[in-house]
């Protein structure tokens, strides 16, 4: 009898061992009249929940001051990021635990990492107009995995779950949805996915386990009413408002017209998808934009992010579709 209850406790164990490697963390609707959920809760150094935006686009957690906890370790290293939208953030280099309160279960990274704290927000002099940071978000979760100092944190949780995740905010597919990322996804919660390697674009070759990549070398092709298409290295961007490529003859820095059909497709993942465009952001609105930023590509927008799951796997460095 007390061999079966030792075997019984052994499993729970090592069921509560296994639950601990995938975890799930709520996403929230973003302020504004889009519906779009790519809001999350972060709590820096021991302080209290602070809302950021989940940005698969950008790298790195950069948070305001204010919304730090105690427990941070201030360098006097000075940061400066900017995005394309024009912002332009300023501060210093700091270390903290970061906890995701609402996770189930609740996670945490293990040791303090990397992060910028957040001084100033300010516009660069060609974008006088940028967004800014408006007063409920209290930074920027970059989910990108690249090889900066200030690195996703998702990317350095604990054992599997920095395996990678899946966004599955896909609420214009699915519209009971609850929004969410799912980190350490399992085998059940990847089927049904295509993927494409995210060494595509360029023509490399990523070695399996490799926790970095440049999110822009997935080849990716975008058309309007059937017409030719262009392929280019593309970021699957939640932190984009817009979608922006080129095609040919239609000029760039015009807004795609209301009533054409955008279809965005990754040829080595077989996935298409197309949305009529209209002018609501984070909902139906293109633009005609060249090759941006500090690595040229072209920019899915947060819009395809509302019609299919996606997952990025920082395991085998690539990336997965899964439509309704």
């Amino acid at each position: 009898m007390r061999l079966v209850s030792m075997a019984a406790l052994l499993l729970l164990a090592a069921g509560a061992e296994a639950a601990e490697q995938r975890a799930v963390i709520p996403l929230h609707a973003r302020p504004g009249p889009s519906g779009f959920a790519n809001i999350m809760t972060v709590a820096v150094g021991g302080g209290a929940p602070a809302n950021v935006l989940f940005d698969t686009g950008s790298n790195g957690l950069r948070i305001r001051a204010e919304a730090l906890g105690p427990d941070v370790r201030l360098t006097d290293i000075p940061i400066t990021y900017s995005y394309t939208s024009g912002n332009v953030l300023k501060g210093v280099l700091g270390y903290a635990r970061v906890a995701f309160p609402g996770s189930t279960p609740a996670i945490a990274t293990p040791r303090e990492i990397a992060i910028q704290v957040v001084q100033s927000v300010s516009c660069k002099p060609d974008k006088p107009e940028c967004p800014g940071w408006p007063k409920s978000q209290a930074g920027v979760l970059g989910a990108a995995y690249n090889p900066t100092p200030i690195f996703n944190p998702l990317a350095q949780l604990e054992g599997r779950l920095a395996d990678g995740f899946i966004v599955a905010a896909d609420d214009l597919a699915r519209p009971a949805t609850t929004p969410q990322v799912i980190v350490g996804p399992d085998a059940e919660d990847l089927s049904g996915f295509t993927f494409a390697s995210f060494d595509a674009w360029t023509g490399g070759s990523q070695p399996d386990g490799l926790r970095a990549w440049n999110t822009k070398s997935v080849k990716t092709c975008f058309s309007v009413d059937n017409g030719p298409e262009r392929c280019h290295g593309t970021v699957f961007d939640t932190g984009a408002g817009n979608g922006s490529f080129e095609v040919p003859d239609h000029p760039v820095g015009k807004t795609v017209r209301p009533g054409s059909v955008v279809t965005t497709r990754v040829p080595e993942a077989g996935m298409s998808l197309a949305i009529t465009a209209g002018t609501a952001h984070w909902t139906d609105r293109y633009r005609f934009a060249p090759p941006h930023g500090s690595v040229k590509g072209f920019n899915s927008g947060g819009l395809v992010f509302r019609h299919m799951q996606i997952a990025f796997d920082a395991v085998k460095g690539r990336i997965g579709f899964k439509p309704r």
